[in-house]
């Protein structure tokens, strides 16, 4: 009998497959790693008001993203990207897309708003909807949280052990999409008369501790989080392994140009990251070269 792990694994969605696969055709970086947070998961949406998600129908069709994007793949973009942590990474990439929809204006990004000496926020991005005449204050979070049981509540938290989704709400909610009623007197002048919508745009990862985890079709949707000294429980067949080690590439983790490594050279690699840091991500693959799907490997004592 098949266990759970190898049955979902031959049931893996051929129109996933093939978005990862023309990704990866793609030569240029940025140009990879645009497309991959566009058709990447909106991670969390539960965890917010209904109303405050932003809509992303033009770019959940990924043969529109693909036409739109081979319309604009010779466009001048962003370069000496390499010192920005991912956070910031991901709002250049996004803004690079509202700067060449036809759907959006982009008004503004990456405003900072100052109060005398005082830096009270910054607004990630104005922008005009063309076809609903709607004004948009955009707030855009690329999360990658784990989910772990801590004195019997479930909670999510960053790999880091910095960050996690309570905070991050409570900031995006009470704050951040705040800013341009709170602040409205410290943005432009030309847009101090115009009544912004604040919208939130999550993206991501949702891991859940490898025990629970029983994976779906969509390898853009599968991550899992293991401790380290419980490895040899992703040793279930042919595989082979990637590491990711710049935070960047979290963003497309099935990147063909990352070194694979069986299990026994993973096991011998992991030893010397986990030395330095507390997590890293690695991709798994089938026999066949086939993404899986990802996981954060942790020290053993992770998160205390």
């Amino acid at each position: 009998m098949l266990c759970k792990i190898e049955i979902y694994f031959m049931k893996l969605s051929p129109i996933r497959l093939s978005i990862i696969e023309r990704i990866n055709a793609v030569d240029v970086k940025f140009h990879r790693d645009l497309l991959a947070l566009l058709c990447s998961p909106f991670v969390f949406k539960a965890f917010f008001p209904k109303h405050l998600l932003f809509t992303e129908g033009e770019f959940s069709d990924f043969e529109e993203v693909w036409g739109w994007f081979k319309q604009v793949e010779n466009e001048p973009f962003p370069k000496d990207l390499n010192k920005l942590r991912l956070g910031k990474y991901a709002e250049e990439l996004l803004y690079f897309y509202f700067t060449k929809s036809p759907k959006y204006i982009a008004l503004g990004y990456n405003l900072q708003l100052i109060d005398g000496k005082l830096t009270v926020g910054e607004i990630d991005y104005l922008l005009k909807d063309k076809n609903q005449n709607e004004f948009i204050h955009m707030e855009l979070a690329i999360k990658f949280f784990l989910k772990i049981e801590i004195n019997r509540e479930n909670q999510w938290i960053g790999p880091s052990t910095k960050d996690n989704l309570t905070k991050k709400r409570n900031k995006l909610l009470h704050h951040q999409l705040q800013l341009t009623t709170t602040y409205k007197y410290l943005i432009p002048t030309e847009f101090q008369q115009i009544n912004f919508t604040p919208k939130l745009l999550l993206k991501g990862a949702e891991f859940i501790h490898f025990p629970d985890y029983t994976g779906t079709s969509d390898p853009l949707v599968n991550a899992w989080w293991l401790h380290i000294d419980q490895l040899e429980k992703i040793n279930k067949g042919d595989f082979t392994y990637a590491i990711i080690p710049n935070r960047k590439d979290w963003i497309f983790p099935y990147n063909q140009r990352l070194e694979r490594f069986t299990f026994d050279e993973l096991a011998l690699e992991l030893k010397d990251y986990l030395e330095l840091q507390n997590e890293i991500l690695v991709a798994r693959f089938n026999q066949h070269g086939t993404p899986i799907d990802r996981g954060f490997i942790v020290r053993s004592n992770w998160p205390f």
